[in-house]
């Protein structure tokens, strides 16, 4: 993999100009250039150790942490079924991130470590995305499905409130 890659969010300008006014990006900071990702760490800031064990945080990793912890934390409980409202939110905070698919792999990882499926979300969405309806399955959590809880464990943080309307 490679050490860096370009910014996808200020293609490598290390700015972004909004209405005329030159800011630095916030993605890159200013180099236009974004380090790959170190997964540990993540997984580190995302977990919480509880009798001995690892467990998935129940609230949103500190903003300190970076949105990369963040989004890893919202994609492994939006595929693990804990919290399956489209998730925007960390869709946004990474927008320019140019390994967005490994985090999105390791996600998936994540939600089945700690929750045992990563299919939560399909089927919660598919039939309203016009993918159908998708074969009975008695292994996901309820919010799975149409009638379902939108959030089965945690609380939702404050700056995501807006995912359930």
């Amino acid at each position: 993999m490679d050490e860096s890659r370009t910014c996808q969010r200020c293609n490598g300008a290390g700015f972004t100009n909004l209405f005329g006014t030159k800011r630095t990006c916030r993605i890159c900071g200013g180099s236009g250039r974004v380090e790959k990702p170190d997964f540990e760490k993540i997984y580190d800031e995302i977990t919480v150790t509880r009798n001995g064990e690892k467990t998935l945080r129940k609230s949103r990793p500190p903003y300190k942490r970076g949105p990369r912890a963040y989004y890893v934390w919202r994609m492994a409980r939006f595929h693990g079924g804990a919290d399956v409202c489209m998730p925007v939110v960390a869709e946004a905070e990474i927008h320019g991130d140019p390994y967005q698919q490994e985090l999105d792999c390791f996600a998936e990882m994540v939600a089945k470590r700690f929750f045992g499926t990563d299919m939560a979300a399909v089927y919660r969405w598919a039939p309203l995305l016009g993918l159908g309806e998708l074969p009975e399955r008695n292994d996901l959590p309820e919010s799975a499905y149409r009638n379902g809880p939108v959030v089965t464990e945690g609380e939702k943080p404050m700056e995501e409130w807006l995912e359930m309307f």
